[in-house]
């Protein structure tokens, strides 16, 4: 029996063990974690008072205060002669590009988020969005018109809606919808 208790002896510690040591790590960790809390905590900050969480949004094509423009007489022959006629969608269609508008939104924010960070005048905005639509579904053509502080923003929304695809149809269609800009100030 007394060679069980010397072993035992050998595996614990022994009482006099200098905590001063022990104590001194733990101070260390604990201030390490609050440094590392606060750097966390300041990015977080930064991160979210930089960024201005944009509002989009796609109203009606035709609106009481922006009624389309008339091509003038002499530019209407050349541009039907530049394209073939496209025709306006129809109930059914303008129901399905609603929706791939709606799904496509996401892609719009992030265009519109990265020009905020580099423009951060850009807190109010509309554009008129004109999309050309084959038969076969794809994007053919799209065409922005809005202020002139917001043309630096138009290459990135024209390659986000040229990747949208809608549903075939027998003939080309043209789809309009205006594209309100809206940040926080």
């Amino acid at each position: 029996m007394a060679g069980v208790r010397d072993d035992r002896r050998q595996f614990m510690m022994p009482e006099s063990v200098p905590t001063r040591r022990s104590t001194g790590v733990l101070v260390m960790l604990l201030v390490a974690v609050l440094v590392a809390i606060a750097l966390i905590w300041n990015m977080s900050r930064r991160s979210t008072h930089r960024a201005v969480a944009p509002v989009l949004s796609t109203e009606p094509a035709t609106t009481p205060e922006d009624p389309d423009p008339e091509p003038t007489p002499a530019a209407a022959p050349a541009a039907a002669a530049a394209a073939p006629m496209e025709r306006e969608p129809t109930a059914g269609e303008k129901r399905t590009v609603a929706k791939v508008i709606s799904d496509g939104r996401p892609g719009l924010t992030a265009c519109y988020q990265r020009a905020l960070v580099r423009d951060a005048t850009l807190v109010h905005g509309r554009l008129n969005v004109r999309v050309s639509i084959a038969a076969s579904g794809h994007v053919a053509n799209v065409k922005m018109t809005g202020p002139a502080a917001f043309r630096p923003l138009e290459p990135c929304l024209e390659r986000e809606v040229s990747k949208w695809d809608f549903p075939p149809a027998a003939e080309a269609y043209v789809a309009e919808f205006p594209l309100v800009l809206q940040g926080n100030e």
